[in-house]
């Protein structure tokens, strides 16, 4: 059975930005798609331990299932590659390393461990744009090398929001 999980950013919801396409796309693909209501994401200070309890158990993650991250999604997504095989992990507008945002304190128990994650990760796309005013493509394209994943650069996607008339991100689908 082919599953994916699709990981919210902060301060957004499952109904935001490109997530509904996604999961429309994938599902016309035969995928059984999760795009949960993230705890403590739409909160001033996100909490990395309640949100990986929350999917660990209510998601049946496995290593068919494709997993997508958009922003502080991503550090989930990687977070969860550290500890659970995925057959392919796409980091939105993500970054690896430690955070500058005191918000993001739980994110940051220990440094990402790369290793872990290219070993349970085998397929791993890093999409940038040129004009994201958070994470430069520089800073996902050297992500993208620590990850031995693919780099993909966007032209003027922002931060892959709908505030940047982002609403669906059909260059994924050729990854699937």
């Amino acid at each position: 059975m082919k599953s994916a999980l699709i990981l919210h950013a902060w301060l957004n919801g499952p109904d935001k930005h490109w997530y509904p396409w996604l999961k429309k796309e994938l599902e016309k693909r035969v995928y059984t798609v999760y795009l949960p209501e993230i705890p403590t994401m739409n909160t001033n200070e996100p909490d990395l331990a309640t949100q990986m309890k929350f999917i660990e158990g209510t998601v049946p993650l496995n290593n068919n299932m494709l997993i997508f991250g958009h922003s502080l999604g991503c550090l989930l997504a990687m977070r969860l590659a550290e500890k659970h095989a995925f057959a392919k992990m796409f980091l939105v507008a993500g970054w690896d390393f430690d955070d500058l945002y005191p918000q993001h304190k739980h994110f940051w128990p220990n440094k990402m461990n790369h290793m872990a994650i290219k070993k349970n990760c085998k397929e791993i796309y890093c999409l940038s744009s040129d004009n994201d005013p958070y994470m430069t493509a520089f800073e996902v394209e050297e992500m993208s090398k620590r990850l031995n994943g693919k780099f993909i650069l966007m032209k003027g996607a922002g931060h892959f929001t709908k505030e940047f008339g982002i609403t669906k991100i059909p260059e994924l689908i050729q990854y699937f």
